[in-house]
C-alpha cells in the first residue's frame, strides 16, 4: 500500500485504476484533494515492441484532459496515430458519409492510442503526486457508513476511510452493487473481434466504418500502415469468423470493406469480448458516485466509450472542486446531484442513439437499411448538420467541462 498514513481519512477514494479512474484521481489531485486509488493491478511498463490489442479512439476533449494533467507529451512520445479522415457507409445500399479535418478546419479528427500508452503515463504521473495513495492488487469488497464518510474494505485486507467513494470499476462495478444501485441491461446479441491487420494500400490516416447486416466493423489507423480492427458480430456469425484461418479471415475482411483500404493482406492474433450495454438507474448514492463503465457502457460503433467516461471524470472533478471552493461538503447529495444532472441525460441520449443505429442498420425489417443509407447520404450533403455531428463526436460542442473547452488546444 503506497499511502501517507494508514489511518488517514481521504477526501476521495476511487475504485478502479483504468483510464477513467486514473484520470479522475489525477484531476482531483491537481485541485488539492487527497485521493486513494484502489486498483486491481498496476499497468505494465510501456514497451515499444509490444502492441497492445486494446486501443482507444480519443477525441479533442480527451486530449485536452490529458494536456491539463500534463501527461499528453509523455503519451504522444509512445505511440499516437492521428486520423484526418473518416468514411462511414452502409454496405448494401452504398449510403455514405465522409468527414475530413480540412473541411471542418481542425488539425485532426482524433487519435488512436493503445490503452497501455495512456495508463502507463497516468500511473507514472499519479505516483509522483504527494496527495495520491495507490492501493494495488486490490478490489472493493465492503462499504460501511461512518458519521463523516465511509469505511471501505478491500479483498486484499486493506481498510480505507474516505469522505466520498467514486466507482470507476467497470461494467461489473462492485461499487454500484455494494451501493445498491440498479442498472438497466440492453442485450446486444453480439461479440467483438479485435485484431491488428494490414491493408495493402496502407490507411492514409483514415478511419473506415461499414455497417453490415451482421454488425458494424471499423478499421482504425495505427503506425506503420497497420490498422486496429473492431468488428461487432452477431453471435452466430462471430463463431464462423473466429473459426477461419488467417487467410480466410483476411479474405472475409476484404469483402466486408469492399476494397476501400485495398485487400487485407495480414492479420494478427484475434481477441474477442462480449458486447453489452447498460445504464445505471442513478449515478449517485450516499457519498458515492459512478463514472465511466460503472455508470454506463455503450456499443463501440461510435468509438465514444472512453471519451464519455473521461467527460464524466472531468465533470465530476469540476463539480467537486467548485463545491470545495465554496466551503460546501463536496460529498453531499447536492453536489453529487449536480454531477448526475449534468451527465446522465447526455449519456442516455448517446446510449439511445447507439441502440437506434444498431436497430436501423442491423434489422431484417424491409427497407430499414435503405432508410439508414439514405440518412447517411443526406447528412453528408447537409454541411451544417455534418459539421454539428463532427463537432459532437470530436468533443468540441456540448455542455463541456471547462478544461475541455474548444478554446483550449487539442493539437497532436
Amino acid at each position: 500500500m503506497n499511502a501517507k498514513a494508514r489511518g488517514e481519512v481521504y477526501d476521495v477514494a476511487v475504485s478502479g485504476g483504468g483510464v477513467v479512474g486514473g484520470t479522475l484521481a489525477g484531476l482531483l489531485a491537481l485541485q488539492g484533494f487527497s485521493v486513494c486509488l484502489i486498483s486491481r493491478e498496476r499497468p505494465a511498463e510501456w514497451d515499444p515492441n509490444d502492441h497492445h490489442p486494446r486501443v482507444n479512439a480519443v477525441n479533442h476533449s480527451s486530449i485536452r484532459i490529458f494536456r491539463h494533467l500534463g501527461i499528453w507529451e509523455d503519451i504522444r512520445s509512445k505511440r499516437v496515430s492521428p486520423y484526418f479522415r473518416m468514411t462511414v457507409w452502409e454496405r448494401d445500399t452504398g449510403g455514405l458519409i465522409t468527414f475530413d479535418a480540412r473541411d471542418i478546419r481542425v488539425p485532426h479528427l482524433g487519435a488512436i492510442i493503445e490503452n497501455n500508452a495512456v495508463t502507463s503515463s497516468l500511473f507514472d504521473f499519479l505516483e509522483r503526486q504527494p496527495n495520491v495513495a495507490i492501493v494495488g492488487e486490490s478490489g472493493l469488497q465492503e462499504i460501511a457508513a461512518r458519521p463523516d464518510g465511509l469505511r471501505l474494505h478491500t479483498d486484499s485486507g486493506c481498510d480505507i476511510l474516505c469522505r466520498l467513494l467514486v466507482g470507476a470499476d467497470g461494467g461489473e462495478s462492485a461499487t454500484r452493487t455494494l451501493s445498491g444501485i440498479g442498472s438497466t441491461e440492453y442485450e446486444t446479441g453480439q461479440r467483438a473481434i479485435v485484431a491488428e491487420v494490414v491493408p495493402e494500400n496502407g490507411h492514409d490516416n483514415t478511419a473506415w466504418q461499414v455497417f453490415l447486416p451482421t454488425g458494424p466493423a471499423a478499421l482504425l489507423p495505427l503506425r506503420n500502415g497497420r490498422c486496429s480492427l473492431v468488428w461487432s458480430c452477431d453471435e452466430e456469425y462471430f463463431d464462423e469468423m473466429m473459426a477461419l484461418d488467417d487467410a480466410g479471415f483476411c479474405q472475409a475482411l476484404s469483402s466486408c470493406f469492399q476494397g476501400r483500404p485495398g485487400e487485407i493482406v495480414q492479420c494478427g492474433k484475434r481477441h474477442s469480448f462480449p458486447l453489452r450495454q447498460h445504464h445505471a438507474d442513478t449515478y449517485i448514492a450516499e457519498r458515492v458516485a459512478l463514472i465511466g463503465d460503472a455508470a454506463h457502457s455503450i456499443h463501440p460503433l461510435a468509438g465514444l466509450g472512453a471519451n464519455i467516461g473521461l467527460l464524466d471524470a472531468a465533470s465530476l472533478s469540476q463539480v467537486l472542486g467548485q463545491a470545495a471552493e465554496r466551503g460546501r461538503d463536496f460529498a453531499a447529495h447536492a453536489a453529487l446531484r449536480r454531477y448526475e444532472r449534468w451527465r446522465k441525460g447526455e449519456n442516455a441520449m448517446v446510449l439511445t442513439a447507439m441502440r437506434g443505429f444498431k436497430t436501423l442498420f442491423g434489422s431484417e425489417i424491409p427497407g430499414s437499411r435503405a432508410i439508414g443509407g439514405a440518412g447517411l447520404m443526406l447528412a453528408d450533403r447537409l454541411a451544417p448538420l455534418k459539421k454539428m455531428l463532427a463537432g459532437y463526436a470530436m468533443g468540441d460542442i456540448g455542455d463541456l467541462p471547462a478544461i475541455c473547452s474548444a478554446s483550449k488546444k487539442a493539437d497532436i
